[in-house]
């Protein structure tokens, strides 16, 4: 998962190709929920991907 193009819509061809796709059926999202969305999921998802490698050190015992 790319964390980047969530948090803002301009500056990634991935997140201009997910805002494309729902435009060609009529059920493109709002910049603002867009950004809003990417605000409370980007910080969680960071988190718990830096978090999940020390977890598994501490599991393993390494």
């Amino acid at each position: 998962m790319n964390l980047g193009p969530n948090l803002t819509c301009v500056g990634s061809l991935a997140t201009l190709l997910r805002r494309r796709v729902p435009h060609s059926h009529d059920a493109a999202p709002e910049l603002g929920h867009f950004t809003r969305l990417g605000l409370l999921t980007v910080p969680a998802t960071l988190g718990l991907s830096t978090m999940a490698p020390w977890g598994a050190l501490r599991l393993i015992g390494a």
